[in-house]
C-alpha cells in the first residue's frame, strides 16, 4: 500500500519535527524535563510551552530549561550560541538536538568543554507535518545538554 510521507530535503526546507522518541530517549538520557520548546509550533511543541516562529525566538529571553531542534541550515550557529550564552546568563539547562557537526566553530565555541554530549547511533527520521520522511537527515545526529550548575 503506498504511503505518504516526506522527504528530508535541507535546501528547500530547514524545520523539521523531532519524533516523540528521539525527544523522550534525550529527556531520559539527561534525566531532564524541559518547560519550554524553542523552536515549536503548537502542532509540533514537545512541552507545554513553546515559542513559535512568530514570536522570534532568538530575539526573547529564554529564562526557563529549554528544548531546542533549532531550524536546520546557516543560521543553527545562531541558534546554538543562543542556547549556550542563556544557559550561562539564566543558569539554566537546555537540550538540543543537532547534527554532529564536531569540526565547526559553533561547535568548538559553545559546545565542546561546555556541554554534554549524546552521539545518537544512526540517522534520525524527522518528521514534516506529522509525517516520517522517507530519508533519514543527510548527517548524524547528537544531543547536546547544557546543565545548570547546582549552588544548593
Amino acid at each position: 500500500m503506498w504511503k505518504l510521507s516526506a522527504t528530508f530535503n535541507l535546501s528547500n526546507d530547514p524545520e523539521w519535527e523531532t519524533p516523540d522518541h528521539i525527544f523522550e530517549l534525550g529527556c531520559d538520557n539527561f534525566d531532564f524535563t524541559p518547560e519550554i520548546d524553542v523552536c515549536a509550533n503548537s502542532q509540533n511543541t514537545k512541552c507545554d510551552l513553546f515559542l513559535s516562529e512568530s514570536q522570534n525566538s532568538l530575539d526573547q529571553e529564554w529564562q526557563r530549561d529549554f528544548w531546542m531542534n533549532p531550524p536546520y541550515g546557516r543560521a543553527v550557529k545562531d541558534w546554538i550560541r543562543k542556547a549556550y550564552l542563556s544557559h550561562v546568563k539564566y543558569n539554566v539547562s537546555g537540550l538540543a538536538l543537532l547534527f554532529a557537526k564536531t569540526d565547526t566553530a559553533a561547535f568548538h565555541d559553545y559546545i565542546f568543554k561546555k556541554a554534554e554530549i549524546c552521539f545518537l547511533r544512526g540517522r534520525v527520521h524527522f518528521f514534516k507535518d506529522g509525517k516520517e520522511s522517507i530519508q533519514p537527515a543527510p548527517y548524524p545526529s547528537c544531543f547536546v545538554f547544557w546543565r545548570a550548575k547546582d549552588f544548593g
